[in-house]
């Protein structure tokens, strides 16, 4: 699977949990393709092992955080607000407040795992 618009930086532990974390601040007609791209990772991380997201120190394979800012207009010197952004696995999909997607905004996804979810991760999205 391509990623077009979410670029993974990479660092890994002495105890090799991996964690991958991706900003992306795309003009506003992008917005939709982002957040299919988050759809899609935070799904194959579902598919990979329902049981997650969670702790890794708990015994989790894998967890992660998604961080949602809106700028409003792009044009005038507004400061960002962070939005409420929440994945439901039972639907598969992201739900974000009412209008968030029309808006400039810059997103935030870090994924940890365990070796063998980071193994999985880097091959299913062609990752080093």
């Amino acid at each position: 699977m391509n990623l077009q618009l979410l670029d993974f930086d990479c660092t890994e532990d002495a105890e090799g949990v991996v964690c991958w974390d991706a900003l992306a601040q795309p003009a506003r007609v992008h917005n939709t393709a982002l957040l299919a791209e988050v759809t899609q990772v935070l799904n194959w991380c579902h598919r990979f092992d329902p049981q997650g997201p969670g702790p890794l120190e708990d015994g989790a394979d894998w967890d992660y955080d998604l961080q949602l800012s809106l700028h409003g207009d792009a044009h005038h010197a507004q400061p960002a607000w962070p939005a409420v952004v929440r994945f439901d696995p039972a639907t598969g999909s992201l739900h974000l407040p009412s209008g968030a997607d029309q808006q400039a905004m810059a997103l935030s996804l870090s994924i940890s795992g365990s070796p063998g979810f980071g193994q999985a991760f880097r091959e299913q999205f062609g990752l080093p």
